[in-house]
């Protein structure tokens, strides 16, 4: 019966630590939900090696809305106006375009632009360290395994994701500055008519 009553207490504390992690992660992300800044990509194969390298800036603005501007080496623009995410590659001029629900699980940006609630509906939340969490995707079929965010004085500063191939991703971010509220023209996409647009589900 002790045993039964240890295993209970261990799985409450368990449960109790988790809650814990998420109201508090949850509590980040709501003071992160319209900000915006630059940032630094890198990503590692699973040797360590860097095989690819960028630099861009973003534009948060809650409801589930931002722009995603990559500028060097290639640009590239990814907007989400709340409802439609739009991956543009400039260069190429090709655009794809896919409900913003259908992003989440697998995109860095989607993610930010969510509400903190519903990132807590798709993944499970661990406490790394002080200001540091772990997110795990609660379905199989994201792209990622694990995905951890970190916080400097309550700004987010670096968000690191590993895929299901091995590769690690770092996102720095630098610059942050939060704002009120901005223009509704931000986030309404207007690609040349040159464009080739895919649709996706």
């Amino acid at each position: 019966m002790k045993h039964v009553f240890a295993v209970l207490g261990f799985m409450l504390s368990a449960t109790a630590a988790a809650q814990t992690a998420a109201e508090s992660l949850t509590g980040l992300l709501d003071q992160n939900r319209n900000i915006e800044g630059e940032f630094r990509q890198v990503t590692n194969n699973e040797q360590g090696e860097a095989v690819q390298k960028s630099e861009g800036v973003f534009l948060l603005a809650a409801p589930n809305r931002f722009v995603w501007d990559t500028i060097t080496p290639f640009p590239q623009r990814i907007i989400s106006d709340g409802e439609w995410v739009t991956i543009w590659d400039v260069d190429l001029e090709q655009a794809t375009r896919k409900p913003f629900a259908g992003s989440v699980g697998n995109s860095p940006a989607a993610l930010l632009g969510e509400s903190a609630d519903d990132v807590l509906t798709h993944y499970e939340v661990k406490v790394l360290g002080e200001n540091t969490y772990q997110l795990s995707p609660k379905e199989q079929e994201d792209l990622f395994d694990t995905l951890t965010l970190s916080f400097d004085n309550k700004k987010i500063s670096a968000m690191s994701i590993k895929d299901v191939l091995g590769q690690t991703t770092l996102i720095e971010f630098a610059n942050i500055e939060a704002h009120d509220g901005v223009s509704e023209s931000n986030f309404v996409v207007k690609l040349p008519d040159s464009v080739d647009v895919m649709f996706e589900q």
